[in-house]
């Protein structure tokens, strides 16, 4: 259970690559390493759907944390925009430099939720992965 509680922190692929490893060096029958990875597979799937039923419905809390985060970065960019190209505000370097910080952090947490909410880039890669292996395999 302890291992199952580690792998489950990590990255889906991280868990699968890591537990095939500990499998590989564990268990001597291929039949014995091939029921491990299956199991290991069958864990990592039932984790991700259980995942997927808790989010299935978002909360309120989360629909404001996204339009706070979209709101708050939609005014630093007006407000960088008038300094840095229209010139029509005057501000001192500190407060450059702090609206800057502000909106490079809140620009990644907006990317982070965005995201979240339609999906990342990491299972595009993967499908591509996956379908160049069984283009492959059919040669």
């Amino acid at each position: 259970m302890k291992l199952f509680r580690k792998l489950t922190q990590a990255g889906v692929a991280e868990t699968l690559k890591e537990g095939t490893k500990l499998i590989d060096e564990i268990f001597t029958t291929k039949e014995e390493k091939l029921q491990g990875k299956m199991e290991l597979f069958k864990m990592a799937v039932a984790d991700r759907d259980s995942a997927r039923t808790m989010y299935a419905n978002d909360s309120w809390l989360q629909k404001m944390f996204a339009i706070f985060f979209l709101a708050a970065w939609c005014g630093l960019t007006f407000v960088m925009l008038n300094y840095f190209v229209f010139q029509t505000i005057e501000l001192q370097d500190w407060q450059i430099a702090f609206i800057s910080s502000i909106n490079g952090g809140i620009s990644t947490k907006l990317s982070t939720i965005i995201d979240f909410l339609f999906g990342g880039s990491v299972s595009a890669v993967n499908n591509i992965k996956l379908k160049n292996r069984r283009k492959h395999e059919n040669i």
